[in-house]
């Protein structure tokens, strides 16, 4: 069925392609009943059955690919082909006929989270049997998003498309869903996300008070695949504190390396943190990799301050209170990263 859907829709671009071209070259197309395409000769500022029941307009929305999600700008650039089909009576006779839309009535139906779009097909309009108007547009570049990612690189979020007839409010233009052509490919080009199903709803929303419009919305998820993070952050970062253990093996009689392991192990893990702060997203809350970088941080300086503990008291002669603390602490360090990391990935 999906392949199916994908030939019709890539057979209908391609036709108002060839359509478009041939006009292009001053090709008279004319219907069947011989009437020119040049000038349908009607208002394009007045609805259809102007003051009647509103035009309904169906709208299927069909994802072919999404290519990026950017955490710091909290954008997702993808591709989408959008159907737009209503019905004009005034263009009855002029069936077979394809219009810029500049002269003919449209919906104005637009994108109302596009960051940066560029259309991809002529802005030309197909009238078929009975004054049915088809259009369809591509559109590729970055749509925002709500981006919430506390729970980042475990994160996941739904993302709308989300399309609007701006200047016309429910008393002149409603939008129903056209399953047939709503939908997505199989496959996307994005490796480091996971992307779902989509699903179509009608709503409303009020760009203009007291004077709510239609509302279509093409929703995903998307889950971040987080094995990146896992093997290249989260690993790593465990070593280095493991690494900072290693002092409480060290007779604090040698206070000389012990000290200097400890600050290599803080020097080390501030390296690690600045090295990974481009893939880092840039927020003003803490999300669960920052509770665990900044947990094993304090963990990690805290050995370096248990460190020099021990070594004051080896100067004043309590080398056996120091190797108390130091077989303590081989226990309790463990102990807390590992109920750090619980806290932080479980709970």
């Amino acid at each position: 069925m999906r392949q199916v859907l994908v030939l019709k829709a890539a057979t209908l671009a391609a036709g108002l392609l060839c359509s478009w071209a041939a006009a292009a070259q001053n090709t008279e197309t004319r219907s069947a009943v011989g009437a020119t395409c040049d000038s349908p000769g009607v208002k394009n500022d007045v609805r259809p059955n102007d003051g009647g029941p509103p035009v309904d307009v169906k709208v299927g929305l069909r994802l072919i690919d999404v290519t990026k999600i950017k955490d710091i700008d909290q954008t997702v650039t993808t591709d989408f082909l959008v159907f737009y089909s209503w019905t004009d009576p005034r263009l009855t006779k002029f069936a077979g006929c394809l219009f810029d839309l500049a002269k003919i009535w449209t919906p104005a139906i637009d994108i109302i989270n596009s960051g940066s779009l560029f259309l991809r097909l002529p802005r030309v309009a197909e009238v078929l049997e009975g004054g049915v108007v088809h259009y369809v547009q591509r559109y590729r570049g970055a749509l925002v998003f709500p981006y919430q990612a506390h729970e980042f690189p475990f994160d996941s979020h739904q993302i709308s498309i989300s399309l609007a007839s701006v200047s016309n409010d429910l008393r002149d233009v409603s939008i129903s869903v056209d399953r047939e052509l709503t939908g997505r490919v199989d496959a996307f080009n994005i490796p480091d996300w996971k992307i779902g199903d989509v699903q179509a709803s009608i709503g409303r929303i009020s760009m203009r008070l007291d004077r709510p419009q239609a509302r279509f919305n093409l929703t995903f998820t998307a889950e971040r695949r987080s094995g990146y993070f896992i093997w290249k952050v989260i690993l790593p970062l465990c070593l280095i504190v493991a690494m900072s253990w290693a002092v409480f093996w060290i007779d604090p009689s040698h206070f000389g390396p012990q000290i200097g392991l400890s600050a290599t192990s803080m020097l080390t893990l501030i390296a690690f943190q600045l090295a990974m702060s481009d893939v880092m997203p840039r927020l003003n809350y803490f999300t669960t990799m920052d509770k665990f970088i900044a947990g094993s941080t304090v963990l990690v300086f805290s050995a370096l301050v248990t460190s020099v503990m021990t070594s004051y008291l080896v100067s004043n002669g309590q080398q056996e209170r120091a190797r108390s603390i130091d077989f303590v602490s081989r226990w309790v360090f463990p102990t807390l990263f590992g109920c750090l990391a619980i806290i932080v990935f479980v709970i």
